[in-house]
């Protein structure tokens, strides 16, 4: 989950200083903010792929953890499966 925020703060970053780059020229608007996001996407995808791995592999090792334990049903959706199984 570290991993996780630095990443997004880091892309988070690169957008605010596209934008405090592109403002003197654009000035504070909508079209400088949309730039910015556009542009800082772009950069983050050039700069930030080893991140962007180590944030996928912590993604897929919580995902895989997840699948291993088998979900536990209760009591409620017992009785709905009996009730469910009886009309068929």
């Amino acid at each position: 989950m570290r991993n996780f925020w630095i990443y997004t703060l880091a892309r988070l970053g690169i957008i605010v200083a596209v934008g405090l780059i592109l403002q003197p020229f654009l000035g504070f608007n909508l079209v400088m903010a949309m730039a910015a996001i556009i542009i800082g996407a772009i950069l983050s995808y050039i700069f930030l792929g080893g991140m962007r791995a180590k944030v996928a592999d912590d993604i897929e090792t919580r995902v895989a953890k997840r699948a291993k334990t088998p979900k536990q049903k209760g009591e409620d959706e017992d009785t709905e499966d009996r009730i469910v199984d009886d009309e068929n």
